[in-house]
């Protein structure tokens, strides 16, 4: 009866912040990791130039093409404003009320135990969360933003490059992946995120190409 009661009154803006937590930390993994192979496909692309229309060559710009959609449209919803949706920006809108703040460590104290591993503290990874969150250029998140609302039919990789560069969305991609780790250590989820993840995929994609860009090399490219 008592646990119950404790469940019942927990802020609800607290609640939120523990029930998402997992949820956008796993997303956040597909984003980088998404953004990782397409590193990783263009390092591959970089590094073994071929014609256009050869089979290899169509492949990789393909997969490329999706994986670099995948990140972007990630990072938009990830970062998204709208109330109605699970994203950092909501969690940040709801971390700035003092009630919050001080709610959450105390649920994380009563289901989690006392905050002896720091530093840093639990408090000191709400501070980090807030400074990374200040660093996000939202002008780069509007343009991607206004690109993801023009509708399917003009979702490609040509369009996405003339919204944000390749440069400005791995900043966005690799904020948001700090974003995820600091929530994922204060809320002290069960998630897996790295953060190397990027590094390791974009490794991946390239290693992954190598026998296929061999294969192609010593076909003369049929």
């Amino acid at each position: 009866m008592w646990k119950s009661q404790q469940v019942s009154q927990i802020d609800p803006d607290v609640d939120f912040i523990f029930r998402n937590a997992e949820r956008l930390i796993n997303v956040t993994a597909g984003c980088v990791i998404s953004f990782g192979l397409a590193a990783g496909l263009a390092d591959a692309a970089d590094a073994n130039p071929h014609d256009p229309g050869h089979d290899w060559s169509q492949a990789l710009y393909g997969f490329h093409g999706d994986t670099i959609l995948m990140a972007a449209l990630r990072v938009s919803l990830l970062l998204d404003r709208d109330e109605k949706v699970v994203s950092f920006q909501a969690v940040h809108r709801r971390l700035k009320l003092y009630r919050v703040r001080k709610g959450l460590l105390r649920a994380v104290a009563s289901r989690r135990g006392p905050d002896i591993f720091g530093p840093p503290s639990r408090a000191d990874l709400i501070r980090e969360f807030f400074r990374t969150y200040a660093e996000i250029d939202w002008q780069v998140h509007g343009r991607l933003t206004h690109f993801r609302n023009r509708g399917i039919a003009h979702l490609t990789p040509q369009l996405l490059a003339k919204s944000i560069t390749v440069d400005e969305l791995q900043t966005l991609v690799a904020l948001i992946g700090r974003l995820a780790t600091t929530l994922q250590h204060l809320c002290q989820t069960k998630t897996a995120f790295r953060d190397n993840m990027l590094v390791e995929y974009r490794r991946i994609a390239r290693n992954a190409m190598k026998p296929i860009r061999t294969k192609v090399a010593m076909s003369g490219g049929d």
